[in-house]
Parts: C-alpha cells; sequence; structure tokens
C-alpha cells in the first residue's frame, strides 16, 4: 500500500510533527507513504532544526511546482485571510499534474485547505481520499474573527461554512482528534467518523517531582486567533508569588511577539517569564521534567501539547471537550475546566501549586495515560483505517 498525505504547507508548529512521525512510523509498519504539500515556503530553511527533527527521511512532493508559470508567478493571500491563498483553489484545477494515476491507493487531505487537491487528484488520478480534520472552519472563523471585523465576520463565516461542506463532500470517512465537533459533523454528512488521537514520545523513566520548579509550561503557535495574553492574567491571578511562566514556540508573523514584550514590561512581569522561542522534542522533555503544570488555556479540536506534557509526568490543564481533554480523567490525570471560565483555570492551577501530593499523583497517571499513546500506535490505528477504506473503495470489503 502506498498513501499520500497531503497538506496545504509545512508551516511552522506542529505540521512537521503530525506529518513526519506518521510516515516515518508507517515506514517501520512496511508501508509507504509521501507527504504532498501543496505549496513550499521558506518556513524549513528558517527553522532548520527543527524541521529536520521531524522530517528527516521523509520524501515531500511540493505540488505547486508542477502549476502553470503564471499560476506560480500570482499566487497571493486573499485579503483579510490567515492563510487561504489563491494556490488552494489552484490546486483544484491542477494538482493532479504532479501526480500519476492510481499512484497512490488513498489519500489523507489534512485540513480543510488540502482537499482543494484531494478532490483534483479523486477525479482526475483515480485516487480516493479521506478528510482529516481538527476544528471546523465555522469553529476557526468564530475564534479568530467574530468580535474583530464587524458586519465582515459574516460572509468569512459564509466561506468557512462552504469549506467546510467542500472539505467532506467527496472523502470516503472523516478522521477527527476528538468527539466535540461529532454534532456539527453529523449535521452535514452521515459519511463514517473516525477518532484518531495523534502521538507523543512518552519518557521511560520519570525524574523526581520533588525537583520540580514552580513553573508554568506552555508553547503553541501564536497568531492572531491565538494569543497567549491570557497567561499573564494568569500569572497575575497567582496566589504563590513565585510561581514563574515559560512560553515557548512559534510567532505569526514575529510582531506578535514584540507586542507581547511590551505588554510584559507595562505589567511588570518580565522577571517571572522566559520567552524560550522554538522548542524541539528534547526542550519539551527537559522543559516538561522540570515543570509542576501544562496549562493550555484554549479549547480547541486536542491540544497535543498536554499529550507530550504528560509524557513526561507533567500534570495538565487543559479546557473540558478538547481532545486531549477525553484521554484524561478530570481531577485524577487532568484538570478540565469550562471552556472560557477564566476563574476556573485559575482555580484549577493554584490547586496544582498549593497541593504538590497531588499534583505528583495526577502527574503520574497522566503519564500511564501518554504511555498508551505512542506515534507507533498512532501509524498503526493509521494504517488499519486507511487500509479499510482504500479497500471498501476498490469494493474487496462491504
Amino acid at each position: 500500500m502506498k498513501i499520500g498525505i497531503l497538506i496545504d504547507e509545512l508551516a511552522p508548529g506542529s505540521a512537521p510533527k503530525l506529518i513526519g512521525w506518521p510516515i516515518r512510523k508507517l515506514a517501520e509498519l512496511g508501508v509507504e507513504a509521501e507527504a504532498l504539500a501543496i505549496v513550499e515556503k521558506d518556513h524549513w530553511r528558517r527553522h532548520r532544526t527543527h524541521y529536520d527533527f521531524h522530517l528527516n527521511g521523509v520524501k515531500v512532493r511540493y505540488l505547486f511546482r508542477d502549476f502553470p508559470a503564471l499560476a506560480q508567478r500570482f499566487d497571493f493571500r486573499f485579503p483579510g485571510m490567515s492563510f487561504f491563498s489563491l494556490h488552494h483553489p489552484a490546486a483544484r484545477l491542477w494538482a493532479h499534474r504532479a501526480v500519476g494515476r492510481r499512484e497512490f491507493d488513498i489519500l489523507i487531505a489534512c485540513c480543510q485547505y488540502s482537499t482543494f487537491a484531494a478532490v483534483n487528484l479523486k477525479r482526475n488520478r483515480g485516487i480516493p481520499f479521506v478528510t482529516l480534520v481538527w476544528d471546523p472552519s465555522v469553529f476557526t472563523a468564530r475564534k479568530i474573527y467574530r468580535h474583530r471585523l464587524g458586519w465582515r465576520y459574516w460572509p468569512i463565516l459564509f466561506g468557512a461554512a462552504l469549506l467546510d461542506t467542500y472539505a467532506i463532500r467527496e472523502c470516503e470517512a472523516i478522521i477527527t482528534s476528538g468527539h466535540f465537533h461529532d454534532a456539527y459533523w453529523r449535521r452535514l454528512t452521515n459519511k463514517p467518523l473516525e477518532v484518531l488521537y495523534p502521538g507523543c514520545f512518552p519518557l521511560d523513566r520519570l525524574p523526581d517531582f520533588s525537583a520540580r520548579e514552580k513553573l508554568i509550561v506552555t508553547w503553541d503557535r501564536w497568531d492572531i486567533g491565538n494569543l497567549p495574553h491570557v497567561f499573564l492574567d494568569l500569572l497575575e491571578r497567582m496566589e504563590d508569588r513565585n510561581v514563574r511562566l515559560a512560553l515557548g514556540g512559534f510567532w505569526h508573523p514575529e510582531s506578535l511577539k514584540e507586542d507581547f514584550q511590551r505588554e510584559l514590561g507595562r505589567r511588570q512581569l518580565s522577571d517571572r517569564v522566559d520567552l524560550l522561542g522554538p522548542l524541539n522534542e528534547n526542550d519539551i522533555q527537559a522543559l516538561c521534567s522540570r515543570a509542576m503544570v501544562h496549562v493550555h488555556a484554549v479549547h480547541e479540536a486536542f491540544g497535543m501539547q498536554t499529550l507530550e506534557a504528560a509524557g513526561c509526568g507533567c500534570p495538565g490543564i487543559i479546557p473540558a471537550g478538547s481532545g486531549a481533554a477525553e484521554l484524561f480523567e478530570d481531577g485524577r490525570s487532568g484538570l478540565h475546566p469550562p471552556p472560557g471560565d477564566f476563574g476556573a483555570l485559575v482555580e484549577a492551577t493554584n490547586r496544582i501549586f498549593a497541593d504538590a501530593s497531588f499534583a505528583r499523583r495526577m502527574g503520574e497517571a497522566a503519564w500511564a495515560v501518554a504511555k498508551r499513546h505512542t506515534w507507533e500506535n498512532y501509524a498503526e490505528t493509521l494504517k488499519n483505517l486507511v487500509e479499510r477504506y482504500a479497500a471498501r473503495k476498490e469494493g474487496r470489503v462491504p
């Protein structure tokens, strides 16, 4: 079997990890897989160490290289959009120029934007696909634009709804990372819904919890729809004034980091916050082995940082309803305040620092969960899943 994993671009953040490790672990299972990125950006050159760690040995094919010269020359991002660009609808027209007929047994279209290419390859190259989605586009549009654009929000929301419908119209099945959005997808289609939780790299042995610091750790891809200022609010509400914050990740655009640094100075919190930049796996494991808690303040499809922290025995706080919250039992292996309830988030975080014994037990229980969700397990589940739908499309199974 040969699998193509489609993505619009290998953007900074979790994308290299979510593409690279499934492909590498599928190879260990004897399954050939290749990354198909619509467009090539300079992210890999700018963050060489991060990308090489996740994508070393992974074959990546950039479809945009085979688009007509005029399409390549005049590509642009649509006004007001964070990602939506001309190369996305262009992939609906020309993605097949880079792929042979039935070259792949099945495609996994990662995110709604990549389905422009997936639909083209299904119709022109006879390759079926499943759509792997995180949050619905309408959910993301509400989160980013609802209170920013006034009347312009409504056409964007309408476009997001159209994009969700398009993304699943011709797929064989929908893969999600949790059940929170099941009702939404069920309103749009009766196609199969599959849940596939991401993997992590759990430690073989936990460090001594008593050596952990009074430290909140968080990292993400910080952008206009995901600003980290809530962590400054959280830090100001800590009952223990010795609690510090370590904040890592990519910034898009970089000017957001400068704004955040100015806010740090304005609140006089610079001496309690460490800005770490992008984190590789060694950084993550080192950080989560010495921090008392990981906090993921945003409700979203999964929140894989919580799982990664758990792999180091670091207790996690993430809003209820997030995919990661389905793995960890509230009060035992994680804490799940209601989405948007800042007071509950503050209470949960203070509870960790007020009771080290409770935090240690929670970290150990979280680690036990994380050990069941490795990238090896992820690849095995993914292999079985796509084999089933590829066979069904060919008529080998009912």
